[in-house]
Order: C-alpha cells, then sequence, then structure tokens
C-alpha cells in the first residue's frame, strides 16, 4: 500500500505536523460514533465578505487533549464589529472560517457550522461550540483566559479542544529564509522519494510565517539545472495543472507531505539526474527572498548502474488506496505493483475510467 501510512494525516496537519497518534485516536473515536456522512440540509460553512484584506495572528494555546502548548497562524478579516477568523481548527479545518461579533471589548463566536472535513473517504460535518474573548484594543490581541477556550466537535466526539488562548498580530517583514537541508534520498518499492527539512527561520535565526514559505526542487543534468516540476500526470492528487514553487503546508495527502518531509519524485529522465536541490522562498514584507541552492550528489543512487536492468516481471497485483486487492479494471485510481524476477517491486498508479 503507497504511502498512505506516511501521509494520511498529512491533510489533518496542515498548519503544523503535530504526534500522528494524537490524531489517530481521535479519529478513531469519531469513526466509532458515526458513519460516513454528508451535509446537514440548510447547513453552510461561514465565508468571509469579499474585498477586505485580511491580517496574519498568531494563536497560542494549549491544547487539553495532548497537553501542550500550540502554536499557529490564524487569519483574520474585520468588516465592522464581524470579525472572522480561519484556522482555529488547527488540526481538522485549518481552512475553515468561523464569525463572531465583537461588542464592548468582547468577541462572541456562536456556534456555528463549519463544513465537511475527510478522512480517508469518510465526510464528517465539523462545528465550532462557540467562545467568548476578552479583545484588548490597544495591543490588538483576543484572549480566553486561563481556564477557558474552545472546541470544535463532530459526531458526538470532541476534536479541537484549547484552553487559555492568545491570538495576536504580526508583523510581516521581508527576511532571507535559512537554507534547507535534504535528509534523505532513497528509493523503496514504490520509487525515489527525497525527505526535506525547510526551517521556519530567517538566516539569522528569527521565526518565519509559514503561510509565506515556499520550497522549490531543482534537477541538475550534465550541468544544466532546471526546476523539477510536479505535474498533473504524475501526482493525480495535485488539483492543478503543475506546481514549481511548492507552499510550505501544501500537501496532496498521497505523494508530498507537508512542509516537504516526504516528496516521492517522478521524471523518464531520472537515471540522468547528477544533483537534487532545494531552495527556501520567502515572500514576507512584500518581497521575495531566497535561500541558497542546497545540493546533494545523487548519481550514485538513481544512476544507470544504480537501477537493476533486465529483471523479468513475474506477477502483477493491482491495490485501491486503502491498500485492498482489487482487479486491474477497478475503476478509479489503482495502484500496480510488479514484482520482478531480481526480487524487486515496481509500483506504478493507474487511473481507470
Amino acid at each position: 500500500m503507497k504511502k498512505i501510512t506516511l501521509t494520511l494525516f498529512a491533510c489533518l496537519l496542515a498548519v503544523a505536523a503535530y504526534a500522528a497518534g494524537d490524531v489517530t485516536s481521535k479519529i478513531e473515536m469519531l469513526k466509532a460514533n458515526s458513519q460516513a456522512t454528508v451535509k446537514a440540509e440548510g447547513e453552510t460553512p461561514t465565508t468571509p465578505p469579499e474585498g477586505i484584506e485580511g491580517m496574519i495572528y498568531t494563536l497560542h494555546g494549549l491544547d487539553t487533549y495532548v497537553d501542550r502548548y500550540k502554536d499557529s497562524e490564524v487569519l483574520i478579516i474585520k468588516d465592522g464589529d464581524d470579525v472572522y477568523i480561519k484556522g482555529l481548527s488547527i488540526d481538522y479545518m485549518p481552512d475553515g472560517w468561523v464569525k463572531g461579533t465583537l461588542a464592548n471589548n468582547v468577541l462572541t463566536i456562536p456556534a456555528q457550522y463549519m463544513g465537511i472535513f475527510s478522512f480517508w473517504g469518510d465526510d464528517y460535518n465539523l462545528y465550532f461550540d462557540g467562545a467568548e474573548f476578552t479583545y484588548d484594543p490597544e495591543a490588538d490581541t483576543y484572549t480566553s483566559g486561563a481556564e477557558a477556550g474552545y472546541t470544535t466537535s463532530a459526531e458526538e466526539t470532541v476534536l479541537d479542544e484549547y484552553v487559555d488562548v492568545t491570538i495576536a498580530p504580526v508583523e510581516v517583514v521581508a527576511a532571507t529564509p535559512a537554507n534547507p537541508e535534504i535528509t534523505a534520498f532513497e528509493r523503496d518499492n514504490y520509487g525515489f522519494y527525497t525527505k526535506l527539512n525547510i526551517p521556519l527561520k530567517d538566516v539569522e535565526g528569527n521565526d518565519l510565517l509559514a503561510s509565506f514559505m515556499y520550497y522549490q526542487m531543482y534537477v541538475d543534468i550534465d550541468g544544466e539545472v532546471t526546476p523539477y516540476v510536479l505535474t498533473e500526470d504524475n501526482y493525480v492528487f495535485l488539483g492543478v495543472e503543475s506546481m514549481s514553487e511548492v507552499p510550505y503546508n501544501f500537501t496532496d495527502s498521497y505523494d508530498v507531505d507537508v512542509a516537504g518531509k516526504q516528496v516521492y519524485l517522478y521524471g523518464d529522465n531520472m537515471r540522468q539526474w547528477d544533483r537534487f536541490g532545494v531552495q527556501s522562498i520567502y515572500l514576507g514584507g512584500n518581497e521575495r527572498n531566497v535561500s541558497d541552492i542546497v545540493w546533494l550528489d545523487v548519481a550514485p543512487i538513481v544512476g544507470i548502474n544504480a537501477i537493476t536492468t533486465g529483471a523479468q516481471v513475474e506477477s502483477v497485483n493491482y491495490y485501491d488506496l486503502m491498500g485492498r486487492p482489487v482487479t486491474a479494471t477497478t475503476g478509479g485510481i489503482v495502484i500496480k505493483q510488479e514484482h520482478m524476477s531480481d526480487g524487486s517491486v515496481k509500483t506504478s498508479k493507474v487511473l481507470n475510467k
């Protein structure tokens, strides 16, 4: 089953990478309490008004489920007394919005429907359970108090649960990002993959915002350097035709993990690759600043002498995305595994219509 165990939870951790076990336990409770659901008729997720620029804030709060403070980024849009916040569902729907009303320096966010989030083929309705925050107009901060906070829930299961929450503004300034690292470049039964470390730091060690961080991968063949481009032909869950500069928080929940922690690589010319590189890009402060390109010699790994040739296909198996055996003609995306005479396994994606 291709990479599911490595990337299955990434779609739930779009803001930051937390312990997978924390999320798994809640998901198992959620699945036990429910069946696959659809949105309740008449319920519409909150959306902010168009044409109003939002501001980036940081959220600092105690996750009571794991008894650990977490930091995240939220976006706030103010429209008169109405306040729209995106990002309160840190682990489950970081792109979901809630709407509250500010009066007498108290932000009241009523219980409301946030939308549907999907987990491995099952859809769940997510609700914000209501909260109040004290607003400090001089500091432009929102605080819940040490014993108060907020929760989200789905199917009688509490998901996000935070107390002692402070939401404070962030000044987004231009900065040069620190150099990234290539921590691994290897081959498994499913193909070649790399593991990257993209620090959310500038060259002076100051923190940077994930929303403005990107990374770009490069390939060097005989001294000719070209960007490595993710395309829909190779990345079937990409969602766009192609992607060169990859947002820090992007994941397709299959080939690409958040922050490039693991990225599978494809290309008909991979045997010719001499070096593989990665560069961090930061767009804060309305400037584009880049790190050095960090290179790794990959010819011994992908070169023609490193790849077994002459092996014959001995058997072929097909699986769905949950790892269950299927036939070659099963509709949708299936995983094809070819078992070779030299003991290796070649894996590819097949889209059946």
